[in-house]
């Protein structure tokens, strides 16, 4: 029982009459409030889930905080990597233009490598990995992620499930 569950059994018992406050009409008045209550219930539950759901985007900060709210909320072990930078690997490359050395992937994986990423979808087709440690693979129900990451993320984007 709430605290407002006491606030308005007690506001039904004060806008009786005094000449009416007896202990069957008081206990009638109180049933008749039960049904507001639970559907006051109800609504708050959906209106505190839909502003978590406003406050929420499909910017990565945002959906690894979503993410970890529902699946990890202790050790928010739950990443959200970009193809770019989860693909790299640690070998350098000089870049002659900028004079800089930049990460490429190594050449285990099979796939080509572009360098130019302009007008291109990526190499292997996604936009970002939801990285899942692999202790959580039993725990994690991946409908509800596939769920959760769907409904945040943009239209356009492409995603999997990526477990370390």
């Amino acid at each position: 029982m709430s605290l407002y569950d006491l606030k308005i059994k007690r506001l039904a018992l004060l806008l009786l009459p005094t000449h009416y406050r007896r202990p069957l009409i008081a206990a009638f008045a109180q049933s008749m409030v039960q049904g507001v209550n639970i559907v006051y219930g109800n609504f708050m539950r959906w209106r505190q889930d839909k502003q978590y759901r406003l406050s929420h985007n499909g910017q990565v900060c945002h959906l690894r905080a979503v993410l970890n709210d529902t699946f990890d909320p202790v050790e928010r072990r739950i990443l959200v990597e970009d193809e770019w930078s989860a693909s790299l690997q640690g070998q350098r490359i000089l870049q002659r233009e900028q004079e800089r050395f930049i990460l490429i992937p190594t050449r285990i994986t099979g796939t080509a490598f572009i360098l130019n990423r302009r007008g291109f979808g990526g190499v292997n087709g996604y936009d970002f990995w939801v990285t899942v440690p692999i202790s959580l693979r039993g725990q994690v129900n991946e409908n509800r992620l596939n769920a959760i990451v769907d409904t945040y993320k943009l239209a356009s984007k492409r995603w999997t499930i990526n477990y370390k």
